[in-house]
């Protein structure tokens, strides 16, 4: 296989992307902020549907190759082994994204810990995806993706449009982006779009292309 990766020019980019995305607000930041200049207008007697954290998460543009990971896996401790120390408060990290955090605690967060709890949040679930990917169910996911080529087609004419597969060089985040590995001609490709080439590589891991294609 041909691994056409970036230099470590590349690697320094995508490393300072990282840090600037983890700068901005997450989509339930922006959200709270929103109702913040709302209130007193909308009727309080009107329904107002609240999506979850998770369907906020692949909603934001540069996400379309994740998929939705089920909240039973991720709150089953035997999913997260070794997981633990990759954030700070890790079960108040589990609990924010399957939205099952009290309303009280996140009142109660000045906006620095919140900003810090939303980049713990994105960054533990993209590990949690990594390893929900190579099951059975996240197989079946990421099968239906890649038959829509969500991730892309390969470029070369001999491939014949054949669509690819994200993978990761490293399982450790904050190395290098995601790559798309094309089952044909067996080459790496760097996404095209900047929105996707900022994606931590590890959160695909190095292991999902090999047992997708088995």
């Amino acid at each position: 296989m041909v691994e056409v990766g970036p230099n470590e020019e590349g690697q320094a980019e995508f490393q300072q992307q990282q840090k600037q995305l983890q700068q901005q607000p997450g989509p339930q930041l922006a959200e709270q902020e929103e109702d913040e200049a709302m209130e007193g207008v909308t009727d309080s007697s009107e329904y107002v549907e609240v999506e979850m954290w998770i369907d906020l998460f692949l909603g934001r543009k540069g996400h379309e190759y994740f998929c939705e990971v089920d909240p039973d896996y991720i709150t089953d401790r035997f999913n997260l082994i070794n997981l633990q120390k990759t954030v700070s408060k890790f079960t108040q990290v589990v609990q924010y994204i399957v939205d099952d955090l009290d309303d009280m605690v996140l009142e109660g967060m000045s906006h620095q810990r919140l900003e810090q709890l939303e980049n713990d949040a994105r960054k533990f679930y993209g590990l949690i995806h990594a390893r929900y990917i190579i099951t059975v169910k996240g197989l079946q996911k990421m099968l239906a993706k890649y038959k829509s080529a969500d991730f892309g087609r390969c470029p070369r004419v001999h491939c014949n449009f054949q669509p690819l597969l994200p993978v990761g060089l490293h399982d450790v985040p904050g190395i290098d982006c995601v790559k798309l590995y094309c089952p044909s001609c067996e080459d790496l490709y760097i996404p095209k779009s900047s929105r996707h080439s900022t994606i931590d590589g590890a959160y695909f891991g190095t292991s999902f292309p090999g047992m997708f294609l088995q």
